[in-house]
């Protein structure tokens, strides 16, 4: 661990002696959303939804993206500018003009970045395996050669997914051989038990493989509930999979559910360290009043959880995000304190 921390050191102190730290020599231009100026936005007053945060070590910054597809950087995670509009989607596939944009991540593969995202499309109307409508919402996922975009679509002929799925909150990772998956849940609302899944990808990860395979569902978890017309049960929601290793190399999955009306995020552990399972999900859960919650490193190698917490902001309530400092006990994930600046 200490010679990883001298590397992530090392490598940084050169990047910002390169200039590469510094926003005004950065090799790329960043636009606004029409109609949208530039700001400086600390970090305790931002609303944003499904934060999600990356640190690319090319350009020495931190970089966020939320729901509704825009992106904000930052050179100390505290103080961000945006919003910046990256997606240059292909509007005249399924997901039309307009979509609604949910859940985003971005992950290096193979020395291009990828940008994941839920779609919905509220002009698509499709049918489920039953015969029900609903309103199209799918993974789709996104390439550029720049973590700051602009992000296309990787092949507009086909779906990730099947279109009778409502399917949501798409995450990447590879497994021993480095062969690219999808990890994303389908939705509790469309087959009453919400499902995390898992589908391998093309090496472009423009198709998939195969089909998906359930890892678990929101009916193994103990301790998430809701009460469906007076009566008290298993809450179908679980959003959010996010995995990471612990410092040990134990594989976990993190996920978002509900304790009645109240957010919450919980945990499952592969059984054998492999993609394959079995998952078991912890007894309790991680952290409860907080929504989805995902993990990335810091400059220095250290494991970071961003979430985000309903805050109430002078007369405004505000998804505000919080950054929570991780730890590896017992082979187990656990946080150590809030992150300080």
């Amino acid at each position: 661990m200490k010679s990883r921390f001298l590397t992530y050191i090392i490598i940084s102190l050169l990047l910002v002696a390169c200039g590469t730290g510094n926003k005004d020599n950065e090799p790329y231009t960043l636009t606004t959303p029409n109609g949208v100026d530039e700001m400086a936005v600390s970090i305790d007053t931002m609303d944003v939804d499904n934060p999600f945060i990356t640190y690319d070590v090319a350009t020495n910054r931190y970089y966020m993206v939320a729901d509704g597809g825009y992106m904000w950087t930052s050179a100390d995670m505290h103080v961000w500018n945006g919003p910046y509009d990256v997606l240059q989607q292909d509007t005249a596939s399924w997901i039309g003009a307009s979509p609604i944009i949910t859940s985003p991540e971005i992950h290096k593969y193979n020395n291009r970045y990828y940008y994941m995202a839920t779609f919905e499309n509220l002009d698509s109307i499709v049918n489920d395996a039953n015969g029900n409508p609903f309103v199209r919402r799918s993974c789709v996922a996104l390439v550029a050669d720049s973590i700051v975009g602009p992000y296309v679509t990787i092949d507009n002929t086909r779906s990730l997914l099947a279109v009778e799925e409502m399917a949501a909150h798409p995450t990447f990772c590879t497994d021993d051989l480095d062969v690219g998956y999808m990890i994303y849940n389908h939705q509790g609302e469309q087959n009453g038990d919400a499902t995390v899944q898992i589908v391998r990808f093309t090496p472009d990860l423009g198709r998939r493989m195969g089909e998906a395979y359930v890892m678990f569902t929101a009916s193994q978890n103990s301790w998430s509930r809701s009460e469906v017309e007076g009566v008290e049960q298993f809450s179908p929601i679980m959003e959010a999979p996010d995995l990471f290793y612990t410092g040990d190399y134990v594989m976990g999955i993190m996920f978002n559910t509900y304790i009645d009306e109240t957010p919450a995020v919980g945990v499952a552990y592969s059984q054998t360290g492999t993609l394959n399972g079995p998952w078991v999900i912890e007894e309790e859960p991680m952290l409860t009043g907080y929504r989805a919650a995902a993990m990335f490193n810091d400059y220095d190698g250290t494991l970071v959880m961003v979430t985000s917490m309903d805050t109430i902001i002078g007369e405004s309530m505000k998804r505000v995000p919080k950054l929570f400092k991780m730890e590896s006990q017992f082979n187990k994930l656990q946080i150590e304190g809030h992150y300080k600046f």
